[in-house]
């Protein structure tokens, strides 16, 4: 974090009242864990979801805290300890503030990524084709949501000429509120899928909310889509409307030549063959190849790129072992994600599964892993673990129609079994897949 800002700027900028003033410094950086203070630093009393910070805003002076930016008042003996301390209505809201006034004056050229599936691995073939032209600024890891997305966004400095921003959401709003943080020139919507319906609850409350981005796009910004998901291809009519697919009605059309892909685009063919030559991933690749052209990119810099890309680790992971191929998929699961990891370890021959819950499915948790059940049929496992509470009825729907199948109610208890067949069968591919909470990785330690 580079700020370089006066007190009594960050002040005007959050729309705060600056309850004490010894100096009006600049200020560079500061913390939202009270635990990380040192003598010196800037606590920024963040109020989160099981925390408030503002519960530790005496610990943060005790430890010698500088200045405090916080939405409760503080004492009189407290707060002449300080430099400075800043009042504001909401500190989670004046942070949003900040991170859109940080990355306004940074100048750079911003690219959002929003959707049901693939969004992290989107972002990083982003970020990687768009570094290979000139300095970008990405969120790492899972900082996409309202706490994450502003602290990557005040990362940014001036040398920075692309940002690439993963969104992600679990309530209706919070994309547009972030998407508004950094004001996109660029929108990419990966696909729209059953996810967090504990929290949406129906499957246009999803569309709406992962398309919110568009109300917040700059002038003249453009959107990229998967052209053949159900939900996006309406937007298509809009002109300012980019699409990919593997149908022929998409801008950028992915078909297959043996052992690579071919990008149809304007009227050229380009090859490409991805480290992860997995078929959806070519969707990914799609959306990166689109982006990195619109920034102005050299097309044959943005399949040098791709086709260097290693992957993202835990998402559709290839791991070898003996005669086998592991894929581990261990960061999310939801039934179109499961649907598409079936078909694509389905193809490579005899195979076993180890399979989770879809968490946050809400009141369509039965529904979704009752269905999922159907598939596994389809694609006919020579093996079968299912783990974890909510794949239950999967299990109840599978017994009897399927050989080799086994429940387990936990992660840990299916451990010494898993890792046993894993080791013993290694003329078989396996397929490890659930939501992250399942820590699925176990497996393979």
């Amino acid at each position: 974090m580079n700020l370089q800002m006066k007190v009594s700027e960050i002040a005007k900028v959050i729309n705060g009242k600056i309850l004490w003033l010894k100096k009006d410094k600049i200020i560079s950086s500061f913390y939202t864990d009270s635990r990380n203070i040192k003598k010196g630093d800037i606590f920024w009393a963040l109020k989160g979801k099981r925390f408030d910070g503002n519960d530790f805003v005496e610990e943060a002076i005790e430890k010698g805290s500088s200045g405090i930016i916080t939405s409760r008042k503080i004492t009189s003996d407290n707060i002449k300890k300080l430099d400075f301390c800043i009042l504001v209505k909401d500190t989670l809201f004046a942070l949003h503030k900040l991170a859109a006034y940080h990355i306004k004056r940074c100048n750079t050229k911003n690219i959002s990524i929003t959707g049901s599936n693939g969004k992290t691995t989107t972002k990083e073939m982003i970020r990687t084709v768009l570094s290979t032209y000139k300095p970008t600024i990405y969120n790492r890891g899972n900082f996409n949501n309202e706490y994450g997305l502003p602290l990557s966004v005040l990362e940014a400095e001036k040398k920075h000429k692309f940002g690439v921003f993963e969104i992600g959401a679990s309530t209706i709003g919070e994309v547009r509120r972030l998407a508004r943080i950094i004001k996109p020139d660029l929108a990419v919507i990966t696909t729209i899928a059953p996810e967090h319906l504990e929290f949406f609850k129906t499957m246009r409350n999803i569309f709406k909310t992962e398309t919110e981005v568009i109300e917040e796009l700059k002038k003249n910004g453009k959107i990229i889509i998967n052209g053949d998901n159900h939900y996006l291809k309406r937007l298509k009519k809009n002109k300012n409307v980019i699409s990919f697919g593997f149908s022929d009605s998409n801008d950028l059309i992915i078909q297959f030549d043996h052992t690579k892909a071919i990008f149809c685009f304007n009227g050229k063919n380009y090859s490409i063959k991805l480290k992860n030559h997995v078929r959806h991933n070519y969707l990914n690749a799609a959306a990166a190849f689109l982006a990195g052209k619109i920034m102005g990119v050299e097309i044959r810099n943005i399949i040098s790129s791709l086709e260097k890309f290693e992957g993202v680790p835990l998402r559709m992971q290839f791991i070898k072992r003996h005669n086998s191929t592991i894929i581990l998929d261990a960061y999310n699961a939801n039934p179109q994600s499961m649907e598409l990891a079936l078909n694509e370890i389905s193809s490579k021959g005899d195979f076993g599964a180890i399979l989770g819950d879809m968490k946050e499915l809400g009141k369509y948790s039965e529904k979704y892993h009752i269905e999922l059940a159907k598939k596994i049929l389809e694609t006919k496992p020579k093996m079968l673990f299912l783990v974890g509470p909510e794949i239950k009825p999967c299990y109840d729907f599978l017994k009897g129609k399927i050989k080799n199948v086994k429940y387990y109610y936990d992660t840990n208890s299916a451990l010494n079994d898993v890792r046993i067949a894993i080791k013993k069968n290694s003329n078989l591919n396996f397929l490890i897949k659930a939501s992250r909470s399942m820590e699925f990785e176990k497996f393979i330690l």
